[in-house]
């Protein structure tokens, strides 16, 4: 009983409506005409009965009224959890351990709130409608039965009743509520976004934007069929907006977005960082400067050079005359001049 899950009473009250499924029951009472004329005697009434002549009929008779199937659907009535099988149709898939556990604690500690939804199949198995995470954590905790609500559906109302009941769950990720939507639209039970909205009992703006989610690339839906609460909606922009201008590098944004699998509240600035990184210039290290050293006669190193890319750097050790050796450094770079061209810029 998370929060925000809605109560089976307003599940009840609105499900007539969104199914409309008309059930109505026999009249409750039936009262024939009252007899006419003078009272007559057991023999006189066989009398008339051997003559051809009907009897005259009681002044009263009453004919009690079956229950229609909306009164059957408000009995609460035991059921014994092994006989209880999932809807085929619940949109959830994988469901938190952890949530189920405090869900059992809370059940054992106050007991059940709400019935579960059910209807009766064929074989004699209920088919769960609503309530299954609280089925699992009864189970849990070692009950043998559970409080259920028994509807008489069809296969399609089943199908309706099954994707709708969830909608106000709040522990329903945004990937669910998007394959819930699309398969009501798949089914036929809405045309467009707006008739989803209306069938959900939810914004449409809600709708635009969780089936936004299965827009996304093959290898990103595959990670959300393992991790239905992986991307959470301010993940889902980022995500969105890297594949805008990354859109052959879908393996490796989805590689990124794995990250999220261990560190599900991560920042979205935090995130936009990790899955740009790959995408990032590489700065060129530049070679550190090549040192060469020259000696003077008697091998004493005089001049240290050190040559980069662009640049030649010469110092010289104390002692050795500086103009001297600019002379002829300048004398010797004029004449190299000489003797090379450079190419016109």
């Amino acid at each position: 009983m998370s929060k925000g899950h809605p109560s089976e009473a307003a599940f009840n009250a609105t499900l007539k409506d969104r199914l409309q499924a008309a059930t109505t029951g026999a009249p409750a009472m039936h009262m024939t005409a009252s007899p006419t004329g003078a009272s007559k005697s057991l023999e006189e009434l066989l009398n008339d009965e051997n003559a051809g002549t009907p009897p005259a009929a009681p002044a009263l008779a009453v004919i009690p009224s079956a229950p229609s199937a909306l009164d059957e659907s408000k009995l609460v009535r035991k059921i014994a959890l092994q006989d209880i099988v999932d809807s085929p149709y619940q949109p959830r898939k994988r469901y938190d351990e952890t949530r189920i556990q405090l869900l059992g604690e809370a059940l054992k500690a106050r007991g059940q709130d709400d019935p579960i939804v059910v209807r009766r199949l064929a074989s004699g198995k209920y088919e769960l409608i609503a309530g299954h995470r609280r089925t699992r954590a009864a189970r849990l905790i070692g009950w043998s039965e559970i409080d259920a609500r028994v509807r008489a559906l069809s296969d399609r109302e089943a199908e309706l009743a099954t994707l709708t009941s969830n909608e106000s769950n709040e522990e329903l990720s945004t990937y669910e509520r998007a394959k819930a939507y699309q398969e009501a639209l798949d089914r036929g039970f809405a045309t467009d976004q707006k008739g989803i909205a209306s069938l959900f009992g939810c914004s449409q703006g809600r709708v635009s934007q969780c089936l936004s989610l299965l827009q996304f690339p093959g290898p990103i839906l595959d990670l959300l069929e393992k991790y239905p609460g992986l991307l959470k909606t301010r993940h889902a922009r980022v995500v969105k907006e890297m594949l805008a201008k990354h859109p052959q590098a879908v393996d490796t944004i989805a590689a990124g977005v794995e990250v999220l699998i261990d560190k599900p509240e991560m920042d979205v600035d935090e995130l936009r960082i990790l899955l740009g990184k790959p995408f990032e210039k590489k700065r060129v290290r530049s070679k550190p400067p090549v040192s060469r050293m020259i000696a003077d006669k008697n091998g004493v190193s005089i001049f240290k050079v050190q040559v980069t890319e662009r640049e030649i750097v010469i110092k010289a050790e104390e002692g050795v005359d500086i103009d001297l050796a600019s002379r002829r450094a300048m004398a010797a770079l004029r004449e190299l001049a000489e003797s090379i061209e450079v190419p016109k810029k």
